[in-house]
């Protein structure tokens, strides 16, 4: 009788942590775009992407508004507010730059294409931990689990192994390996929720 009110007990706690892992991943909202603050031969520029792209954009600057794309061919062409265009390209180790005009752009009183083309990739780096961090509640939920292996490893053996057998007892090493096991995903838990 236990056993059963047992089994049902594990079912339920199985079915919440399921449910519960499914919702955690629910908690970041989608930004609609994404700006980029940096400074730029002592302009000041902030560099907009649209929402779900980093290959296209625009700049604004003190001296007017400039465009910007990248090619398939990985080309980074950026057109600036009077119409000239920068264009750059990395080529095996090497980059090709491109500016077809007599005039250099800081006469023209615009940012050089080459600190803006810096900037721009420096924009879409990816950061070193992406912005991404466990969900609190998920990091609740492994905690959770690491308690339950340590303070009920006999049931967590009957879930994975037990099951299979009739009329069988877990042996004092696999009850500890599962305590092991549990504590170690109570560490894990707890890392993740400050982390």
């Amino acid at each position: 009788m236990t056993i059963q009110i047992t089994k049902k007990l594990m079912s339920i706690l199985i079915l919440l942590l399921c449910v519960g892992l499914l919702f955690s991943g629910c908690t970041k909202e989608i930004p609609t775009s994404m700006d980029y603050f940096t400074t730029v031969d002592g302009q000041d520029i902030v560099i907009h992407f649209p929402t779900g792209t980093k290959s296209e954009g625009t700049i604004s600057s003190e001296n007017g508004e400039y465009t910007f794309s990248y090619s398939f061919d990985g080309t980074l062409s950026i057109i600036y507010p009077n119409g000239y265009t920068y264009s750059r390209r990395n080529i095996n180790g090497g980059t090709a730059i491109s500016w077809e005009y007599n005039i250099a752009p800081e006469d023209l009183g615009f940012v050089d294409g080459l600190g803006l083309a810096w900037a721009i990739e420096s924009a879409t780096r990816p950061e070193s931990n992406n912005g991404k961090a466990v969900s609190p509640i998920l990091s609740i939920l492994i905690v959770a689990v690491g308690i339950w292996l340590t303070w009920k490893p006999k049931i967590a053996w009957w879930l994975t192994r037990g099951w299979m057998f009739k009329n069988v007892e877990p042996s004092d090493l696999a009850l500890g390996l599962y305590r092991g096991i549990g504590v170690v995903i109570v560490i894990v838990g707890v890392i993740s929720f400050f982390a």
